[in-house]
């Protein structure tokens, strides 16, 4: 290899909205990647059910289409051994590995230099020993999002974390971040996303792998939740002031991050691919997504469901519950689909049933307000008791994503590849 390798996912970013600013001259390392990078375009499933990010990113790590994959929900790839992973080949062809929240990967490496896994999917972290604090601080923070609590362990682990890896010079930046923590939305994600760019950034001079990746979701999230509050969206919905005022514009204020990161990035002369996987694009009407607060006792107690083993929250409204056998998890799932709103009659959940899990959405997405009720095999008073707003549905996923190669010596000529695609760019610039 001619030049360490960084792969950057910088999950589902729009990069039309992107280019709105660039013309505006603000973000002059997006604009460097636009003026002198080739910029493909990627394909990916197009049935609208597939185009979930942790499928498309086992794409990416596996080479593989869903229907070859089969990897369906976030996490699952940890049972998925049979599927050989970017990071084990990169290993085994006596390359150094690092990575920090590769999205919906397994830690299988034998001697990763770092590896903190995504905060949802239950793989181990590995390298140095504050390394597993970051893990388990971040995790922690991004899974009680909704509740607006972050444990004193946590918060002990992320502030010994910034002044592990970040220079004095660059505090300021994050206490002035901290100090509009009340008055903007979002800024615990931005921080903990600028946080997770100088970990990694840190540990890639200390121990300068060969190929590792850096995976940032906020800008998928800010997009999802305010992209009706970009300069860059044309269209007629508007989130209420008690959500985003309009005098705010989350969108550009993570975009100004990524461009520092990309920037910082571009100083370490290494060989920078940048993917998206896929890219939003506005949603047509008003959803609302909501979160259990308590899962283990919502379950267990206010819906009586009996022998559960574990439950795992996922992203925002999703939730896993395990089970020793299929006929308990048959039993909760009659349980869970009985239940609707008692207001207008629709489901409050979807369940996917794996013989002893059941895999959980709240898919209710109308408003939830006062003395709201729930019917199925009870009746359950103030469900809004029970369950966190989480945000107002803003973007949706397309299949079309973005990947740039900064260290391509061939001239593209085809400017749209398969997704699946960049899994062998990757294995071909191991060589």
């Amino acid at each position: 290899m001619k030049q360490k390798l960084i792969l950057l996912g910088l999950n589902e970013l729009n990069f039309d909205f992107i280019k709105h600013y660039v013309n505006q001259g603000i973000l002059p390392n997006f604009k460097k990647i636009f003026d002198e990078y080739d910029v493909l375009e990627t394909s990916s499933e197009k049935e609208y059910k597939l185009l979930e990010p942790w499928i498309q990113w086992v794409t990416v790590h596996t080479g593989k289409t869903y229907e070859e994959h089969k990897v369906f929900r976030l996490g699952d790839i940890v049972d998925r051994k049979d599927l050989k992973q970017i990071f084990e080949i990169a290993e085994e062809k006596g390359l150094t590995v690092g990575a920090i929240s590769p999205f919906n990967a397994d830690n299988r490496l034998k001697n990763s230099k770092f590896f903190v896994p995504d905060p949802w999917t239950q793989t181990e972290a590995s390298g140095e020993k504050f390394i597993q604090d970051v893990s388990k601080a971040v995790s922690q923070a991004v899974n009680d999002n909704a509740k607006e609590s972050v444990s004193k362990e946590s918060i002990f682990a992320i502030l010994k974390t910034l002044l592990k890896v970040v220079r004095p010079s660059a505090y300021m930046q994050y206490f002035k971040l901290l100090l509009s923590i009340k008055s903007k939305v979002g800024i615990k994600a931005v921080v903990l996303d600028k946080l997770l760019g100088d970990t990694f950034i840190h540990q890639w001079k200390k121990h300068k792998p060969d190929f590792s990746n850096l995976f940032l979701n906020t800008g998928a999230h800010f997009q999802h939740h305010y992209m009706f509050n970009s300069s860059a969206y044309d269209g007629d919905l508007k989130n209420p002031d008690w959500y985003c005022s309009e005098d705010q514009d989350p969108l550009l204020m993570i975009f100004k991050e990524y461009d520092n990161v990309i920037g910082k990035l571009m100083k370490l002369d290494v060989r920078l691919l940048l993917c998206t996987g896929l890219h939003q694009k506005p949603h047509k009407h008003n959803t609302f997504y909501w979160r259990l607060k308590e899962h283990v006792s919502f379950l267990q107690d206010t819906l009586e469901i009996k022998n559960i083993q574990k439950v795992t929250p996922r992203m925002s409204r999703d939730f896993l519950i395990d089970f020793d056998t299929a006929n308990d998890a048959l039993k909760a799932q009659s349980i869970l689909e009985t239940y609707k709103s008692e207001k207008d009659e629709i489901n409050i959940f979807t369940i996917d049933n794996r013989e002893t899990s059941l895999f959980v959405e709240l898919t209710y997405s109308n408003d939830i307000d006062d003395n709201f009720n729930i019917k199925g095999e009870k009746l359950v008073h103030n469900f809004e008791n029970e369950v966190a707003f989480v945000a107002i549905k803003n973007g949706e996923h397309h299949h079309i994503g973005y990947y740039v190669d900064t260290g391509s010596e061939i001239k593209e000529t085809d400017k749209t590849i398969e997704l699946k695609e960049v899994f062998e760019k990757l294995v071909h610039s191991f060589n």
